[in-house]
Parts: C-alpha cells; sequence; structure tokens
C-alpha cells in the first residue's frame, strides 16, 4: 500500500507487529488463562480456528483500542486502522479489495476506504457480514466500534477453510460514524446482478460491552435473517434476545442509524447484532451505559475505563458471539418471505 510511506502507513506497521504477537497469545489460549490445547502451527487462520471462541477478536480489539485510539473518518489514524485490518484478512488467507471512496459527511468531503474479502460458498448466494472500523473523536473507540472489527477479523479466520452454504462477503466499513458513508457507498456500487446475489447483512454494531446480547432488523424488512439467527443462538445456547415493541416500533427492531440501513434501504434483509443495555420500559438504548451514562462515541470508551468497571464481559460477550456467527454462517438459513 502506498500510505506504508505515510505517518498513518508507518502506524499500521508498528500495530500490525503487535496484533501478530497478540493472535499467537490468543490462540495459546493465554487470554483465557491457559488450560487449552496448543495451537496449530502453519496458517494464522489454523490457530485462530483451534483457539477458544472470542479470544482473538478481544486481543484484536484491544490493540485496535489501546494502539491505534480515537480514530475518526479521514484521519491518519483511520489510516492506521485500515492497514492494520487490510493486514490482518491477508495473513489469514485473504485477498482484501480496498474500495476507496470520497463522499460528503459531518459537513465536509471525506475520504476514506472499505476494505472487502470474499470467502467463496457453495452457492453464489452472498451474505454480507459488516461492521465500521473507525470512531468518535474521543476515548479510544474499545466498545464502538473495535469490538465489531475484533469479531469480524476472527470469525473471517474461523470460516476460512470451513464448507460454508453462501458465499460471505467480509466488510471494514470507513467513515461509518460520518454518515454510514462506507456502507452507502458499499450498497451504492452494488450491480444488479449482486444485489440479487445478496440474500441478507448482518451488521457487528458494537458487539459487547452492553448489558444483554441482541440482534434486530429493521422496521418494514425481512425478519427472517434476525429469527434464524436467534434460532442458531438458541442451538449453540447463547444467551441472544431481541427488542421487545417500542414507541412506533415493532418488536425485534431498530430504528437507530446503522450500517445496515443502507441495505435495508434496497430491501436487503438485514440483521443487527449489539450488546445493548435496556432503558425504561425494556426498550433497548443502543448503547452500552453504566450508572446510566453511556460509554459509545465518549470518553469512557477505552479499554481501561471498560475493563475496570466491567471485568471480564467483552471476553465473555465475544466468546458468545463469535460461537454464533461461526454456527450462522455455517449453516443452511430458513429464507422466508
Amino acid at each position: 500500500m502506498s500510505a506504508l510511506g505515510t505517518r498513518g502507513g508507518r502506524l499500521a506497521v508498528v500495530v500490525a507487529a503487535v496484533l501478530v504477537v497478540v493472535i499467537g497469545l490468543a490462540a495459546a489460549g493465554v487470554f483465557d488463562g491457559g488450560g487449552v490445547r496448543p495451537a496449530k502451527v502453519g496458517r494464522p487462520s489454523a490457530a485462530v480456528t483451534d483457539s477458544p471462541h472470542g479470544g482473538v477478536g478481544a486481543a484484536t480489539a484491544k490493540v485496535i483500542a489501546r494502539s491505534v485510539g480515537a480514530r475518526p473518518a479521514d484521519t491518519w489514524a483511520e489510516i492506521g486502522a485500515r492497514e492494520l485490518i487490510d493486514d490482518a484478512f491477508e495473513r489469514y488467507g485473504y485477498f482484501p479489495l480496498m474500495q476507496e471512496f470520497i463522499a460528503r459527511g459531518d459537513g465536509r468531503r471525506i475520504h476514506s476506504a472499505n476494505i472487502i474479502a470474499l470467502k467463496e460458498g457453495q452457492t453464489t448466494d452472498r451474505l454480507v457480514v459488516g461492521a465500521h472500523y473507525d470512531s468518535a473523536e474521543v476515548g479510544e473507540g474499545y466498545l464502538d466500534n473495535a469490538t465489531g472489527i475484533g469479531l469480524l477479523l476472527e470469525v473471517a479466520a474461523r470460516v476460512k477453510h470451513v464448507p460454508t452454504p453462501y458465499t460471505i462477503v467480509f466488510v471494514a466499513f470507513g467513515a461509518g460514524e460520518s454518515g454510514r458513508l462506507g456502507a452507502r457507498h458499499y450498497v451504492k456500487t452494488l450491480t444488479d446482478v449482486d444485489r440479487k446475489a445478496t440474500i441478507g447483512m448482518i451488521d457487528l454494531a458494537a458487539p459487547a460491552g452492553g448489558d444483554t446480547l441482541t440482534v434486530m432488523s429493521r422496521p418494514g424488512g425481512a425478519t427472517w435473517l434476525r429469527d434464524d439467527a436467534l434460532s442458531a443462538a438458541e442451538h449453540a445456547r447463547v444467551p441472544l434476545v431481541t427488542s421487545p415493541k417500542g414507541r412506533g416500533r415493532p418488536a425485534g427492531t431498530v430504528k437507530a442509524p446503522g450500517d445496515d440501513a443502507p441495505f435495508a434501504a434496497r430491501g436487503i434483509p438485514t440483521a443487527v447484532f449489539s450488546a445493548v443495555s435496556w432503558g425504561a420500559g425494556g426498550r433497548p438504548r443502543m448503547d452500552a451505559t453504566l450508572d446510566g451514562r453511556p460509554l459509545w462515541g465518549t470518553p469512557r470508551d477505552t479499554v481501561a475505563y471498560v475493563d475496570r468497571h466491567l471485568p471480564g464481559r467483552v471476553r465473555t460477550q465475544l466468546r458468545h458471539m463469535s460461537l454464533l456467527l461461526e454456527t450462522l454462517l455455517t449453516s443452511e438459513l430458513e429464507r422466508r418471505p
């Protein structure tokens, strides 16, 4: 990448080197207190597959948050995160595509990029699994959304050499906090053939840190992907729920902005995986909170703060989500109108 000669590129090289060490430690079970069989040698994806669920995802999220930190769209830090993700996909045996774009967000022109990795399946039907890698300007963007990217990369490694019923498109979206620009650009560039082949989209929107693991769809959209996720969670014994009926919103749905929204607007079924806290009347707040105060997009969204006040929660939730996603992506889905 040409950015390797820039400040952002040098940051990415350092972070990528740290990530290699962390992946090896996670694969060996260090982050689970040991007591597991030694990881396989050879392909990094094989080492991840042989590691405890969630270990590599949690370790990767901490590397991104601590080493890169806040990474608003169109900054050196966002470039550093992008290079790290691109490098991780390559290490797991993918040939990632950098999809650059310039769009208007936050009242300015923003230059960013999506990173796309394709996993061929047994059919040409496609499932998109995505997460945005940029963050707010404050904090470290640990929960929102380093946890989503860590989970995305771990699951990509886990299914790389496993037969999947569908072709899976893993996408790390740029400029998500600036108006879902990466997701909007990805959907805008879909050909009619690609659009018809895309049977669903899974959005990993801060999948750890809140009180409850939740899956939701968009009001008025198809709900079968959400419902299949709930069935897979029951099979895998993962504590996943959906939202109750809210004011002007059917049960199991979310109206807050997300990277899934541009897909739903084109008629593509979506499922949003988040770890959220619950507000009055049992409504999901679409945020993680502590003592009633939000964590996403605040100075408190850091590894040190979250681990101090919610010890072990992120690791446990990513273990559940990793197991759930591996189950879902390797299963035949019950698609319904």
